[in-house]
């Protein structure tokens, strides 16, 4: 997580990032390597989790973080009118182009919101999308409790974390998870002595129980969670596989962890979870 201390300042520096990065985040999709792979997989199985919802066409739907818009184009095709939101106007303008240019600018609506006050009435939508968000959160407690305000009694949520036990970092000693707190620290001792510069933006990790539990407490009932990627592999930070090489192993990884292979099956690189608000939750205590 950064190092920067008020909620302010942590998401102007995660919107300076996105607003910077907005091109990478839209040509990600098309990218050939294990990443690219990774990012359209979840985007795939997301779609899927929508679809089987069986939602009908008159139903109310919200994407969080939004990004360049491509899976609310593709709702959209489904014949679904959006709202898709983003912090970063960047994310905006491109959502809206894609939608434009995909012929299904009318059923998008997009503007700047922030996820901790999105600014609709209680209960409003059917189904929220909230994916990629949760590691640049300051406070994920905060954002969920905002977001469930906004389902209505009995709709979904369809969400993602990157995942703290994702097989890749454990099988590299520079990322290795139990000596983040340590890496952190030392961090810490050297940007206060001037070695090195600010940390910026950077990306918090959840294990699935941490991010179970959340959803729990903001009042969701979880349906269905899966994780999705494997790789890209490295030692040491080095990448020792081929693009074409690290796909295959991800591919092969990933058939095993969809058989339900213990251990295997909970260390993808992203946690989707598909959950559901309770017909007699209302906003969580605190708001």
């Amino acid at each position: 997580m950064s190092n920067i201390g008020t909620a302010a300042d942590h998401q102007n520096c995660i919107d300076v990032h996105f607003d910077r990065s907005s091109a990478y985040w839209t040509d990600i999709y098309e990218y050939e390597d294990v990443d690219g792979t990774i990012y359209r997989e979840r985007r795939a199985v997301v779609l899927a989790l929508a679809q089987k919802l069986g939602l009908p066409a008159e139903s109310r739907i919200l994407e969080v973080g939004c990004g360049s818009g491509l899976t609310s184009v593709e709702l959209a095709h489904e014949g679904y009118r959006i709202q898709a939101v983003d912090s970063v106007d960047a994310m905006i303008q491109r959502t809206r182009q894609h939608a434009d240019k995909a012929g299904v600018g009318d059923r998008i609506s997009a503007s700047v919101r922030s996820v901790y006050e999105l600014g609709y009435p209680d209960s409003s939508f059917d189904l929220v999308l909230k994916i990629g968000v949760a590691p640049w959160l300051h406070s994920l407690e905060e954002a969920l409790r905002e977001v469930v305000r906004v389902v209505r009694p009995g709709g979904y949520l369809i969400t993602t974390a990157d995942n703290w036990w994702r097989l890749n970092h454990w099988l590299d000693p520079r990322y290795w998870p139990p000596l983040q707190p340590v890496r952190r620290q030392v961090r810490d001792v050297l940007e206060r002595c001037g070695l090195v510069g600010p940390r910026g933006a950077s990306a918090r990790f959840h294990s699935t129980g941490e991010f179970d539990s959340c959803l729990l407490a903001a009042g969701l009932e979880k349906i269905a969670g899966r994780t999705v990627g494997f790789g890209p592999f490295s030692f040491l930070g080095w990448k020792f596989l081929s693009d074409s090489s690290g796909v295959r192993v991800h591919r092969r990884l990933q058939q095993l962890a969809d058989r339900g292979v213990p251990i295997l099956r909970s260390m993808g690189t992203q946690y989707i979870v598909l959950a559901r608000k309770g017909v007699a939750t209302s906003a969580p205590p605190g708001r």
